[in-house]
């Protein structure tokens, strides 16, 4: 068993931050342990195997002790000088044992959820060692950086963006009215309103937020729209006229803007470290992957997708 996912699950649901502190480990309790010479942490061996607690059939030493204790950061190590905080902590390593026996007991190592969850921390496990760590050994240099700043710099840099939401209606009286009412709204009162009124399926779940974009790019939202929200000059302001477009009328707020950013090859640097370092991870994966595939039979039935039915559920739409 892992000892730090199956904290990080617990937490929310107990709410003692003594649990993390008993919980967590860099080693599982599975894992090899390298022969040192002792002592360690002052035990001698012979003390180190010493059994400290038992909780059912899980055997709690000395030595597992002190290691979790050496395993915490230093402000925390500092805190279990006194015997009154090495016992706390050893309560609350029992506590979760006696969770984790109890967790056992009802069945909730078998259900799928769990198995899923064990599954994901294996991959993840491993990715980390056998991909993470040779690509964190062989560093990018920053020559290797610096050419890819050079190529295109402007890659880096960033047009100015706003935020906009908009109420979409068929009818332009109807448009009108509420045009009125939602100059007179704050950003909440605004997208209360899209979510109750918007005649836009696509947006109005969100209180028709419309997202960051910048003056010229393609796509949505219309370039009408785009035009429109650029000429407003405060955050919460409403454009003052409906906007044609799309078979009817738009009611435009803005609701956030973004300066246009211009990077050195020094303030792009990390980014550009970050990009290489994910594109060369995903392309490990990939080839991993590719590799497995060949060693491993795979046999998959893709007509079989055909036979799921998914239940969903109409969404009126607002008259």
């Amino acid at each position: 068993m892992s000892w730090k996912p199956a904290v990080i699950i617990l937490l929310p649901l107990i709410g003692l931050s003594g649990l993390v502190e008993a919980g967590c480990s860099k080693q599982a309790d599975d894992a090899p342990v390298a022969e040192e010479a002792w002592p360690q942490n002052g035990l001698t061996e012979a003390q180190a195997n010493e059994v400290l607690a038992k909780v059912g059939d899980r055997t709690i030493t000395v030595g597992e002790f002190a290691d979790r204790l050496a395993s915490q950061s230093p402000y925390l190590r500092a805190r279990f000088e006194s015997p009154e905080r090495r016992k706390e902590f050893l309560d609350n390593l029992v506590r979760f044992e006696l969770l984790v026996y109890e967790a056992k007991r009802r069945g909730y190592e078998d259900k799928p959820e769990i198995k899923r969850a064990r599954r994901n921390a294996m991959i993840q496990q491993m990715v980390k060692n056998e991909i993470d760590a040779p690509l964190e050994a062989a560093e990018i240099d920053d020559e290797e950086i610096k050419a890819i700043y050079d190529a295109d710099p402007d890659e880096y840099n960033r047009p100015a963006q706003v935020r906009a939401s908009h109420i979409f209606i068929e009818d332009r009286s109807r448009a009108q009215k509420l045009l009125a009412q939602a100059k007179k709204a704050d950003l909440a009162g605004f997208r209360k309103m899209a979510r109750e009124q918007s005649q836009d399926e696509k947006t109005k779940s969100s209180g028709g937020d419309l997202q960051f974009f910048t003056a010229d790019e393609e796509g949505s939202p219309p370039k009408a729209i785009r035009d429109a929200a650029f000429t407003i000059a405060k955050v919460g302001v409403v454009y003052p006229d409906l906007v044609e477009e799309g078979g009817g009328y738009h009611i435009i707020m803005l609701t956030g803007k973004r300066a246009p950013l211009t990077r050195t090859y020094e303030q792009a640097k990390r980014a550009i470290r970050h990009k290489l370092n994910r594109e060369r991870k995903d392309a490990a994966v990939a080839a991993l992957t590719e590799r497995l595939r060949k060693d491993i039979d795979v046999e998959i039935d893709y007509e079989a997708l055909n036979a799921i039915e998914i239940a969903t559920e109409d969404i009126p739409r607002s008259p």
